[in-house]
């Protein structure tokens, strides 16, 4: 699934054949069907990986946590992770995710309603002047603005980067000061 992603965000799912995925592996094209019908129903198994795992990942910080505001840096801090660390998936889903049968992507939407869910209780916990709609929309924001690091390049080694989007993020949704990104290059 890690190669598909990679080929499908440098390249685009449709450019990219079975037999390009199956190359990537050291496998024969036929090889590939052993683990999937078709390159559909790959491009389903790597949205759904990531969000699913993402999901369970969120779900179990907030749970672990009981502090709102521990709660909701650890939440920000794994979500800088995984999009430092799955930035191919994110590509995927950005310009893929047309691509799948509707069925599959009103799924795939439901999870990820739900993980921006977990983000708008966790901040309605430490601010709940805010109704839902404000707090949801605040929080789709800072997820945004953490997920734009797919699509610039940057100099910033990714520790730096991951802290100033982190930082960007929690001024966001609770007004923390925002850190200087220390050793950034100009």
């Amino acid at each position: 699934m890690t190669a598909a992603a990679r080929l499908f965000a440098r390249h685009g799912y449709h450019a990219v054949g079975i037999n390009d995925i199956s190359g990537e592996l050291g496998l024969t094209g036929p090889a590939f069907y052993r683990h999937y019908p078709s390159k559909e129903a790959l491009l389903i198994a790597v949205l759904d990986e990531a969000i699913t795992t993402h999901l369970e990942d969120a779900v179990d910080l907030v749970r672990s946590i009981q502090d709102p505001t521990e709660a909701l840096h650890a939440v920000v801090d794994n979500h800088v992770h995984f999009v430092l660390t799955h930035t191919a998936n994110i590509q995927t889903w950005r310009t893929e995710f047309r691509s799948l049968p509707p069925s599959d992507r009103h799924r795939l939407r439901y999870l990820q309603r739900l993980y921006t869910e977990e983000w708008v209780r966790t901040l309605r916990e430490l601010r709940p002047e805010l109704s839902v709609e404000e707090a949801r929309t605040m929080c789709q924001g800072a997820i945004s603005l953490i997920q734009s690091a797919t699509e610039f390049q940057t100099r910033l080694n990714s520790d730096t980067l991951g802290a100033t989007l982190a930082s960007m993020a929690l001024h966001v949704l609770i007004g923390a000061p925002v850190a200087a990104a220390v050793g950034a290059t100009p």
